[in-house]
């Protein structure tokens, strides 16, 4: 992976996790014109059914689930624009049936998730890693879900083993642990959701193609943003990791709810759904050619 350097322009000169939308790029193009499309329909329905609390703030609740589910796919399934689109287009359903308007965790999964599959080619600097950290510790206590905080301790863990480590992210991984602890004595944490069979039935399925995901993914295709360099497999395998748990987390923490209150889920299994109808039609094609 590149390491910052002067040579970096933009965004890139002040952090190595924020990714700018490029026009130059056909899906970015596409997600340009489809989220105003989004933002027109949605103040259309709340003009006539009672939804998103008027048309103004349907508008922009269901602009923003769509935009963060696209974002946290596109990182989870660097080589399919596709399966952004899928996710951005179940969120948005979700926003307007469901009322699914809880993103922050998904602001969490996206940070999360690109300090360890580093998508912009660059290692998290120490005003990432505190940065990470100071928002994640707000978003534990802001949701309930102190919870987050193991998660954030296995993605700093995780960027502390994994192709080019940050070693120093070993002391990050023991700070959330470090607050988890304290949270859990402080009596902050939220309750153990009231979770039924299917709900653990979905969680299994979704495990389960964890797992083939991570067994089977080929190397992928993508390149980094600042450097001519591919994404490497393992991290983008651990970065999905890292989001499911996080998906889970939720369900611990808050209950069954959590399935239709944030696009997390969403986006785990359009990314899994999809892989799964590849590798499916891959085998029918071997087959047929036998």
């Amino acid at each position: 992976m590149a390491e910052p350097n002067p040579k970096l322009a933009g965004i890139y000169r002040l952090t190595s996790l924020a990714r700018p939308i490029d026009p130059a790029y056909l899906s970015n193009r596409a997600l340009l014109i489809v989220l105003p499309l989004l933002a027109l329909v949605s103040a259309g329905l709340a003009m006539f059914y009672d939804i998103g609390g008027g048309p103004l703030s349907a508008a922009f609740s269901g602009v923003l689930v769509a935009f963060v589910a696209w974002a946290l796919s596109r990182e989870l399934a660097p080589d399919y624009n596709s399966d952004a689109f899928v996710a951005l287009t179940l969120a948005w359903v979700g926003n307007i049936v469901f009322g699914m308007d809880q993103v922050l965790l998904v602001f969490v999964g996206l940070l999360l998730v690109r300090i360890v599959n580093r998508s912009t080619g660059l290692s998290s600097r120490p005003f990432d890693t505190l940065s990470v950290f100071g928002f994640c510790v707000w978003a534990a206590n802001n949701t309930e879900q102190p919870a987050i905080l193991l998660v954030a301790s296995v993605a700093f863990a995780l960027d502390a083993m994994l192709k080019e480590p940050l070693r120093h992210h070993f002391l990050a991984a023991a700070a959330c642990l470090a607050v988890f602890v304290w949270m859990l004595f402080d009596r902050t944490a939220g309750t153990v959701g009231d979770l039924t069979a299917p709900d653990w039935l979905l969680i299994g399925i979704s495990a389960g193609g964890l797992v083939l995901f991570g067994r089977t993914n080929p190397e992928p295709l993508s390149y980094c943003d600042t450097a001519p360099v591919r994404l490497d497999r393992v991290r983008v395998n651990a970065g999905i990791l890292v989001v499911w748990l996080l998906a889970v987390q939720a369900l611990l923490s808050q209950g069954r709810s959590a399935w239709l209150q944030t696009p997390v889920w969403v986006c785990v299994f359009a990314v899994l759904l999809a892989f799964v109808i590849r590798k499916t039609r891959s085998l029918r094609k071997l087959q047929f050619i036998a």
